[in-house]
């Protein structure tokens, strides 16, 4: 498999759960008597990434109401892909692309790096804020022991790219990519 197959098969994992985001918000938006939108930004949310997160959906009948939109399913494929970008060994087996497990040595992770990556794709600076159902933002990390989720929500597959060329500046040397009952150590 080439480079030009990986990115197809990432685009298909993004475009599997952008179906069926639009899907869910628009049956979410049909169901609302008041007003909602899309990817509402909360700070101050304890367990992730700088405490922001954004909810898939927030409906207002009254008072507000979230809504997550999570996958029900992901693209299965075989074997897993294993792939250099760099000296860095990436392993990627199926994932979800709102719930994408990556194992890796957090210790290299370079925190100016992570930084620009996550202000950029979580557009905390609101620079492609949109009245879209699809915004093109991560919806949030989780940085655990020697594993982050990250929720790339309706990010382009740049986000994806993007976090692995961050890992790789980083200096982290392999990460294996899955879902969390797939994702695995590299050896």
């Amino acid at each position: 498999m080439d480079i030009d197959d990986v990115q197809d098969l990432i685009e298909s994992i993004r475009q599997k759960y952008i179906d069926q985001f639009v899907s869910k918000a628009d049956e979410l938006a049909a169901a609302s008597k008041g007003p909602h939108t899309t990817e509402v930004k909360f700070a101050n949310v304890d367990g992730f990434y700088r405490n922001f997160i954004a909810v898939d959906f927030v409906a207002d009948d009254g008072k507000p109401e979230p809504h997550f939109i999570n996958s029900e399913t992901y693209l299965r494929f075989s074997p897993d892909i294993h792939l250099g970008i760099g000296d860095m060994r990436v392993s990627i087996s199926p994932f979800k692309w709102d719930e994408a497990h990556l194992e890796l040595d957090m210790a290299t992770l370079d925190d100016e790096f992570f930084d620009e990556w996550f202000d950029s794709w979580f557009d905390v600076d609101e620079e492609r804020a949109t009245e879209d159902v699809v915004g093109n933002i991560v919806h949030g990390v989780q940085l655990l022991d020697g594993r982050m989720i990250v929720d790339f929500g309706t990010a382009e597959v740049d986000a994806f790219w993007h976090l692995l060329d961050t890992l790789k500046r980083s200096g982290v040397e392999s990460v294996a990519i899955g879902t969390d009952d797939v994702a695995h150590h590299l050896n």
